[in-house]
């Protein structure tokens, strides 16, 4: 495999994408090629376009990238400083290790081998390297839909909104079991995160003000009225991981990975919340959630195959240029939504998960 990569210091990535990215892909793939897109900030804000097929179709996409910098560059003024200072405080947040550096220039294009070394180190196995590439690959119609338009924060939180519903609703017990996965990650989040919940409190604020049509948005996604890309996507992407886990090669068990990782890192930010030996606080939802057996057969196999979706939605919302805050805001909404809609809040609804013995 091969990677092309378009680095682009622009935030905001849409118009790249539409006009640049995704028909070079496209292109590509009418050579022979099969591939997807990835976004990062390693070395440099950029988006990947990883290919497997001939080596004529990475060097295709990269004179296309080329000639439309040429004339639609970013024109975002960052210098190395404030990029190096961007690049550590995400690697603490993802438990991703120095060297940051070196910072690629701005709009400069790079054609290299693929390198999987850091993905085997995370996932373990090449099978499920392979697992996240093709449920990426999946995603390229949604991201396609995504970036018609130019977008705003309203519109990307309400992206992020309909996916993620789309892909609660099609969790095989429903809707409401499916938003669990969103409100874990939100509520790990806004406790390490938000200790003076003033996030909190604003996306209360937000739910106020739009808690009609947030519902009516979440309702519509989940009964089919309104169409979504998204849905395709999940059931796609959970076809592919069910027929993983049904090989045995979809571990279930608890991983000590990312735990490991940030004792690796050796910043006390991250050891605190991904190492379960040095946790110093947790949130009541996740007390309560422990109490449930997720080694259940009713649990087991749906829980560890959306499990592993819910991760290659979060890569695709940020290819889409969802931030991780607008991402927790619109799981945030959806969570209420859901509530809502079912009647059943997450306390009661826990309880009756904890009731279920093997």
């Amino acid at each position: 495999m091969t990677d092309v990569v378009c680095y682009y210091h622009n935030p905001v990535k849409a118009p790249l994408l539409r006009e640049a990215v995704l028909p070079a892909l496209a292109e590509a793939e009418r050579s022979g090629a099969t591939g997807h897109v990835e976004r990062h900030w390693l070395h440099g804000p950029h988006v990947r376009v990883r290919l497997d097929g001939p080596d004529e179709a990475a060097e295709l996409v990269a004179s296309r990238l080329r000639a439309h910098l040429a004339t639609r560059p970013s024109t975002v003024d960052l210098d190395h400083a404030v990029l190096l200072a961007q690049a550590k405080q995400n690697g603490i947040a993802e438990l991703v290790p120095p060297p940051y550096e070196p910072i690629h220039p701005d709009n400069t294009v790079v054609v290299e081998p693929t390198d999987l070394t850091a993905l085997r180190q995370l996932l373990v196995t090449d099978v499920l390297v392979d697992l996240r590439t093709r449920c990426l690959r999946l995603g390229v119609p949604a991201i396609r839909d995504a970036v018609a338009v130019d977008g705003t924060s309203q519109s990307r939180v309400r992206l992020a909104m309909v996916a993620m519903t789309a892909h609660a609703s099609r969790f095989p017990a429903g809707l409401v079991n499916g938003y669990h996965s969103f409100l874990s990650h939100l509520e790990s989040f806004l406790l390490h995160s938000d200790p003076g919940g003033v996030l909190r409190d604003r996306f209360d604020g937000v739910w106020e003000r739009n808690a009609e049509q947030v519902v009516e948005t979440v309702r519509g996604v989940a009964d089919g009225s309104v169409a979504t890309p998204w849905v395709a996507w999940t059931d796609g992407a959970r076809a592919l991981a069910e027929e993983v886990f049904d090989r045995g090669e979809l571990p279930t068990a608890y991983s000590a990975h990312l735990g490991e990782r940030a004792l690796e890192l050796g910043e006390d930010e991250a050891i605190r919340r991904w190492h379960r030996d040095h946790t110093d606080r947790i949130s009541d939802y996740h007390t309560r959630l422990r109490e449930v057996d997720f080694d259940h057969p009713d649990y087991q196999r749906p829980v560890t195959v959306y499990r592993f979706g819910t991760n290659m939605l979060y890569q695709l919302l940020a290819v889409c240029d969802v931030t991780p805050v607008e991402r927790y805001l619109a799981a945030d909404l959806v969570v209420r939504a859901v509530q809502r809609i079912t009647g059943i809040d997450w306390s009661d609804h826990v309880a009756q998960m904890t009731k279920v013995a093997r």
